[in-house]
C-alpha cells in the first residue's frame, strides 16, 4: 500500500551512489523536495513494471527463454512475494501475545472482512496504534520471525510514516502510522454513522479513541479472529493514490460485504457494461497452495489465475444470472452449510487428452457429492452442459497457449508435489462484463466444527 523506498537497508545504508539514505531522505525533506523524488521514484517503478509485463511475455518464445529467465530471476522481486494466510495468522499471533494494538488493512484487511482468501497477496499492511513509540518493538519482534528491516522513502495520503520489513521467503510487511487528523476530517465519509464527524473530543487522544472505535473491527480467518480496518475505512483508503489493477478487486469485494452486513440473500453483481452474451453462474471451491514458482509457471502458460485462482469447479454452468434470486441463495446456503470442510491433497499430474493439463485432487468423492447434492437440489443444473457422462474433480494448470507450453508445464509441475489444500469455502461466481470476466458474487462458508 504504501510508496517503497528507493533503496533499501539500516540506518546506516548508503544509496547505489554512495550517499547515505537517511542524510538523502532529510536533505530532500528541507528542500521541500520529497514529493517530487517520491513521484520520480513512481514513474521509474511504473517503467520497470511494463518492462517486467515485456519480459514475461517474451519467456513464451523458447528461442529467448533462457536469456529472459536469467534477466527475471535476478529483477523480478514482485512475482516471489507471496504472502500466505498462515502467515498472517503467524505475525498476528505474536503482535497479539505481545499486546501490541493494531490492525491488518489492504488486501489481506478486506480479505479478513470477507473471511477467506479471495487472491493472492504480495504483501501484509499492519496499521500500528502509537507508531513512534511501538515501532522499535515490533521491528524487534519481526527479527524474531526472521524479517529484517527495510527503509522507505515515504508513505501516502492516508500514511504518512511506514517500516517495512522482508524475510527470504518472499513476505513483506508493511507497519503503517495512519493520519488520525485526515481521517477526522473525512469522518463523514466513513458511512453514516459518522456523517456528524467524529463527535465531541476534547483532546486529540480522545479524538484518535474515537476513530479508532469506529474505523476498527474483528474479521475471520481459518477460524482466528484478527483485528481489521472496517469496510467502510477500507473503502476510504482505496482512495488518495493512483489506482491498480487490484483495487477494483478490493471494491467488488467490499460491495459484498455490504450486502451481507445488511442482512440480505442478494448477490453482489459488479456494474458492466452492456454485452450481447446472457450472463452465467459457476460455484467453485478456491486453492492459494500454489507455491509462488507454480504460480508464475501458470500464468507464463497462458492461465491468468490472478484473475480466477486454481480451483476445483463444482458446478459450470450453474444457471443463469438472473435465475439466482435471493430463494436460490437460502437454498445453496443450507445445502453447503451441511457440508464439512475437509483437507485434501495435490500429488498427480494428469491430462484430459492433450487439451487440458491438471492436477488430481484426493477426496474426489467428496468433491463429486458437492455436485451431486446441487443436481438434486437444483435439477436445472447439469454439470459441463451435460457434455460429459464422468465427474472428474481436477485444478486446472493450462488449457490454453500450444500443446507444446502445456506439456513443458506438465513437465514442470511435478517437483512442485505433493501440496496439502483444504476445501474450506465455495464462491458463486457470474460473468456479466464478459464470458471470461469472472467476479465473486457470494462466499459460502463451508461447515467447521470447532476444535
Amino acid at each position: 500500500m504504501v510508496n517503497h523506498r528507493l533503496t533499501s537497508g539500516d540506518c546506516g545504508q548508503t544509496s547505489k551512489m554512495g550517499f547515505p539514505v537517511d542524510k538523502l531522505r532529510s536533505t530532500l525533506t528541507r528542500l521541500h523536495l520529497i514529493r517530487p523524488a517520491q513521484a520520480v521514484d513512481r514513474f521509474f517503478r511504473r517503467l520497470m513494471g511494463s518492462v517486467l509485463l515485456l519480459a514475461r511475455y517474451l519467456l513464451r518464445f523458447p528461442v529467448l527463454r533462457p536469456w529472459v529467465k536469467f534477466l527475471l530471476d535476478r529483477v523480478d522481486r514482485g512475482d516471489r512475494l507471496h504472502f500466505e494466510e498462515s502467515e498472517v495468522i503467524r505475525v498476528s499471533d505474536l503482535l497479539q501475545r505481545e499486546g501490541l494494538s493494531f490492525w491488518i488493512a489492504g488486501g489481506w484487511g478486506v480479505d479478513i472482512l470477507v473471511g477467506c482468501e479471495t487472491r493472492r497477496h504480495g504483501d501484509l499492511d499492519i496499521v500500528l496504534d502509537g507508531f513512534h513509540d511501538n515501532k522499535s518493538r515490533v521491528a524487534q519482534l519481526l527479527a524474531g520471525l526472521g524479517y529484517q528491516r527495510l527503509r522507505p522513502l515515504g508513505g501516502t495520503i492516508w500514511f504518512p510514516d511506514a517500516e517495512v520489513f522482508e524475510d527470504g521467503r518472499g513476505h513483506l510487511i508493511e507497519v503503517l502510522n495512519v493520519n488520525w487528523t485526515l481521517l477526522a476530517a473525512a469522518g463523514s465519509l466513513l458511512g453514516p454513522e459518522s456523517a456528524s464527524g467524529p463527535g465531541p473530543a476534547s483532546t486529540s487522544s480522545d479524538l484518535e479513541d474515537l476513530l479508532i472505535e469506529r474505523c476498527t473491527t474483528t474479521g475471520q480467518l481459518a477460524d482466528v479472529s484478527l483485528p481489521v480496518l472496517t469496510a467502510a475505512a477500507q473503502q476510504l483508503f482505496h482512495h488518495g493514490y493512483q489506482r491498480r489493477a487490484a483495487d477494483s478487486h478490493a471494491e467488488n469485494i467490499l460491495g459484498l460485504i455490504a450486502l451481507r452486513d445488511a442482512g440480505t440473500d442478494d448477490i453482489y453483481v459488479p456494474t458492466a457494461p452492456p454485452t450481447n452474451h446472457p450472463a452465467s453462474t459457476l460455484l467453485l471451491i478456491p486453492l492459494f497452495c500454489l507455491p509462488p514458482e507454480l504460480w508464475r509457471l501458470c500464468r507464463l502458460y497462458r492461465n491468468n489465475i490472478d484473475l480466477i485462482p486454481p480451483h476445483v469447479t463444482v458446478a459450470f454452468p450453474f444457471l443463469p444470472l438472473e435465475s439466482v434470486t435471493p430463494d436460490v441463495v437460502r437454498r445453496l446456503t443450507n445445502l453447503l452449510d451441511e457440508v464439512s470442510a475437509f483437507d485434501f491433497e495435490l500429488s498427480r499430474v494428469k491430462w484430459f487428452g492433450t487439451n487440458v493439463v491438471y492436477l488430481e485432487p484426493s477426496e474426489a468423492d467428496r468433491f463429486r457429492s458437492i455436485t451431486k447434492a446441487l443436481q438434486a437440489e437444483f435439477p436445472d443444473f447439469l454439470p459441463y452442459g451435460g457434455e460429459f457422462d464422468t465427474i472428474i474433480p481436477h485444478v486446472t494448470l493450462s488449457e490454453h497457449g500450444t500443446l507444446f507450453e502445456r506439456r513443458a508445464l506438465g513437465r514442470a509441475a511435478p517437483r512442485f508435489l505433493p501440496l496439502a489444500a483444504r476445501a474450506a469455502h465455495v464462491w458463486l461466481m457470474t460473468n456479466p462484463a464478459g464470458v471470461d470476466d469472472w467476479a465473486i458474487a457470494k462466499v459460502f462458508m463451508l461447515h467447521h466444527e470447532p476444535s
